[in-house]
């Protein structure tokens, strides 16, 4: 979570991204929840105290007192506590996901007393716990579920689940082997908000009205739904899911861990199923009953997403989802989720780029050692060799070099058996830093960041009346000259500063070219006004681009393979990532999506080419066709804002207006995935507020798995954008990609001083 001081103190609360989503997820759980929550929306808007109370309804000390809770302590803030008296009865489960997930910030493990007084139980009673689950607050520490008989799983994988209210059986399997880097390492607000987020859609699945108990099925082929991660129909007991998983994983033990359930226990018997030879093989387990199975499932996935970061995240993803559609439209039948190999895996990763031993490549090697450090999150020596191919000795004298120059610095010896403990190797984040420049028709944004994507400073401008290139020059000049003071104070290798600017653009001269919205910016040299007035390397990239540069190095190991970041803004725009580097094409204008849209909707001028369709300027079309429809839409900053919320309250007018541009959108992304064949798209911009953030992605995610050509044969994974001023961000990553990513250049330049002077 993001750390905050006391509200009375700073007025408003800074959310990011994963805040808001976190947030919006928890509320669901109920009336009181979504109270809790508008009260510390209503913080960050700026509203006072009184204000809100009086929207909500609420008195002050109220909103007071769960203004501070947050503030303080992050969503778990805003959990009920227990005034007096002990809960008569403990979900030992839930007491254990919350010692798995961690305690908010600046902790980094819980103490038994923080805990206690946080679930409301006694010291003894938590010790109780983590004995028989065999677990501690230490990071790291992983549980045994208490099952009859005892599960001998070591590392288990959840694998299925099918839930009818308080009956329920999960499938598990031992985890495999897995060959490669187990991807960036979890962080407590990661682990949190993941599991706020699990929690309350598995809640909201278990808290469902049952349905009647599903008649026996006659046959093991699970559905195309059930196979990508989705409820099942009503005839998908749980004997045909176990059967189901057991043909997906021949030769493997599964093991089922049951609620009591009468009817449940007849269907998954063996006898009464024609695959009986699989439930046979499976090892059922029996729950005690101070387990709840949604609590059980979210310890089994932290522990997952704990040992496999990388190949957990998409899972954990979809289930997540799969209980959200279930509880939104419950109908008559169970919840049946089954783990989908695609989904889990995807494409296998591109292969990773291997060193050469030569002397003369030493700077090529260094940036494969940085490049592979930066996606792991750490990684000892020994590990750098396996992934790089460069040999011992080699890495031993690079990471020397790199340490010595302050941009590595060594984490905790970590015992790994025998012989001499390994030690971990991460990027030290104030090494280097640098600004990014964002220039939108409405706002100059202004960061500074650091080696490991750590905001240091953030500064914003609103643009109203004027936007003519010297007085936005100037104001460009000024706020990044500020924010280079802060970063100074923090890293004093300040390698550059990354403008994103609307296309079209001529990206290796650094020159505006007369971009839509903006009147007066034909020609504008800006890279050589900016060289100038800042004595420093200057990029201009487009900023579907730098949203995706910045998508690339700040998700690390999530977003290596090949993706495409659909920005959306004042406009519409795509970049990409393709074969390990982003693809600019000859000019740096790639990834246009208007025509693209044009041409799905068919929408042609009189010669018969694409036209300029208005859902491709989404902020404006949405203000446009919202007033259009009859909504009383504010004149000024803030309009698009304001249907956004209309839109989250539920009217119908800004909803349908809002799925309206959200489609016409989705048939560009259509002809991208067809186009390009990758199986990740990323959707961020200013357009996404969180507050409409799953309608865009809901109708997105939806067309691109629905009418491409090659859908039977490809899972696409729509992606909410992870940096907050997604293009500002991605513009001074795109300064840390030129300096440090591995790339030969073909006329003996090294490609940091090739690419920030290109």
């Amino acid at each position: 979570m993001t750390a905050m001081r006391d509200m009375d103190e700073v007025g408003k609360p800074v959310l990011s991204d994963r805040d808001r989503e976190a947030l919006d997820v928890w509320a669901r759980g109920g009336p009181e929840r979504s109270v809790r929550a508008r009260i510390v929306l209503d913080a960050e808007a700026g509203l006072s105290v009184s204000g809100s109370a009086r929207a909500l309804g609420i008195s002050r000390p109220t909103v007071t007192t769960w203004r501070k809770r947050y503030a303080a302590e992050g969503l778990a803030g805003l959990e009920h506590r227990p005034r007096s008296g002990r809960p008569p009865q403990v979900d030992e489960a839930d007491v254990v996901a919350a010692t798995l997930a961690g305690p908010p910030a600046p902790a980094r493990t819980w103490s038994a007393r923080a805990l206690a007084d946080r679930l409301g139980v006694s010291h003894t009673t938590l010790a109780g716990v983590w004995r028989r689950w065999q677990v501690g607050p230490g990071e790291g520490s992983l549980p045994t579920v208490p099952v009859k008989p005892a599960l001998s799983c070591a590392r288990a994988e959840l694998l299925g689940v099918w839930a009818r209210a308080d009956s329920a059986v999960l499938v598990i399997g031992e985890a495999v082997a897995h060959e490669g880097p187990r991807g960036r390492a979890t962080d407590a607000d990661e682990r949190r908000s993941r599991h706020a987020a699990l929690a309350a859609q598995l809640d909201r699945v278990r808290d469902t009205e049952p349905p009647p108990a599903a008649p026996p099925v006659t046959g093991a082929t699970t559905s195309a739904a059930a196979a990508k991660g989705v409820s099942a129909p009503r005839d998908q007991g749980p004997g045909a899911l176990i059967a189901s998983t057991a043909a997906r994983h021949p030769g493997r033990t599964l093991h089922i861990i049951a609620w009591d359930d009468e009817a449940a226990a007849d269907d998954a018997a063996p006898d009464s199923h024609p695959d009986h030879d699989a439930l046979r093989r499976a090892t059922w387990h029996r729950a005690d009953s101070t387990m709840s199975w949604s609590a059980t499932a979210c310890t089994v996935a932290l522990a997952e997403l704990a040992q496999f970061p990388g190949r957990f995240r998409p899972v954990l993803h979809a289930l997540t989802e799969a209980a959200r559609a279930y509880a939104d439209a419950p109908g008559d039948r169970a919840f049946s989720w089954q783990r989908s190999q695609t989904r889990a895996g995807r494409t296998p990763p591109r292969p990773a780029p291997r060193a050469f031993n030569q002397l003369a490549l030493g700077s090529y090697n260094e940036k494969l050692v940085i490049e592979n450090i930066r996606e792991a999150g750490a990684l000892s020596r020994v590990e750098i060799a396996e992934q790089t191919g460069l040999t011992p000795q080699a890495v031993s004298r690079i990471t020397r070099n790199l340490l010595t120059a302050g941009l590595l610095a060594e984490d905790g010896r970590q015992s790994a058996g025998a012989g001499k403990p390994r030690v971990p190797l991460r990027l030290r984040p104030d090494a280097a830093s640098a600004i990014g420049v964002h220039l939108d028709p409405e706002m100059i944004t202004v960061v500074a960041v650091d080696l490991c994507g750590g905001i240091l400073d953030r500064r914003q401008m609103r643009l109203f009346e004027r936007r003519d290139p010297g007085w936005c020059l100037e104001h460009i000049t000024r706020l990044a000259l500020e924010s280079a003071a802060v970063a100074r104070q923090v890293s004093q290798d300040l390698l550059g500063v990354g403008v994103a600017v609307p296309g079209p653009v001529d990206a290796r001269a650094g020159i505006v070219l007369d971009p839509p919205l903006f009147d007066g910016w034909e020609q504008v040299e800006l890279k050589a006004e900016l060289v100038e007035r800042l004595g420093t390397a200057v990029i201009v990239e487009k900023d579907a681009t730098a949203a995706a540069i910045g998508e690339r190095w700040l998700g690390a190991a999530d977003r290596a393979g090949d993706f495409v970041y659909l920005y959306l803004g004042a406009g519409a725009g795509s970049g990409a990532f393709l074969n390990g580097d982003v693809y600019r094409g000859t000019t740096g204008n790639a990834g246009e999506v208007g025509e693209l849209c044009a041409i799905r909707a068919g929408l042609l001028t009189d010669e018969g080419g694409p036209r300029m369709v208005a859902e491709c300027a989404p902020i404006s079309a949405v203000v446009d066709q919202a007033r259009a429809a009859g909504l009383m839409v504010p004149q000024g900053d803030g309009a698009y804002d304001w249907v956004c919320e209309a839109a989250a309250r539920g009217d119908d007018r800004a909803v349908t207006v809002l799925e309206n541009v959200a489609g016409t959108v989705a048939l560009g992304a259509v002809g991208i995935i067809d186009l390009l064949d990758v199986e990740l798209l990323v959707v961020g911009g200013p357009a996404v507020l969180p507050s409409v953030a799953d309608l865009y992605l809901g109708r997105i995610a939806a067309a691109v798995n629905r009418f491409p050509v090659a859908r039977r044969v490809r899972d696409v994974h729509v992606a909410q954008s992870r940096p907050n001023q997604a293009a500002a961000v991605g513009a001074a990553a795109g300064v840390f990609h030129s300096a440090f990513t591995p790339r030969l250049s073909p006329r003996g330049r090294s490609a940091r001083g090739a690419s920030t002077h290109a």
